[in-house]
């Protein structure tokens, strides 16, 4: 049903802080997103993405800094959400962001941690 781990959103509140962090400490290469308060560590065909936006306040707020999101592509969101529908676990509408359809799971079913299920079909 999920196929590959795709990323980890990670909230800060200084991005150049935090990207000398996992660049000093880890010898990550640390790519700025133009336009965006976000930058992108690729490992392999996953990434860690450090996000310093709007977004992120919030979480940085009530949690501190630190994970924010994980990020999984599935065969056939639907079908997760049928599963999860199966086990009486809470979800949102599955929505379309980009090329992607989205299914984000409650927090409470994946231990308080954001967690997002797409994939790419039209």
């Amino acid at each position: 049903m999920i196929k590959r781990f795709e990323r980890l959103e990670i909230a800060t509140a200084d991005l150049d802080d935090a990207g000398a962090v996992y660049s000093g400490n880890f010898g990550f290469s640390v790519r700025s997103v133009p336009g965006a308060d976000e930058a992108v560590i690729a490992i392999g065909d996953a990434e860690i993405r450090l996000r310093a936006d709007a977004a992120a306040a919030p979480l940085i707020a009530a949690t501190g800094e630190g994970l924010a999101a994980i990020w999984l592509e599935a065969d056939d969101v639907d079908a997760v959400a049928t599963a999860l529908d199966r086990a009486g676990l809470e979800r949102r509408p599955v929505r379309r962001e980009g090329g992607w359809r989205v299914l984000e799971v409650d927090p409470k079913a994946a231990n308080q941690t954001p967690l997002f299920i797409f994939d790419r079909r039209p």
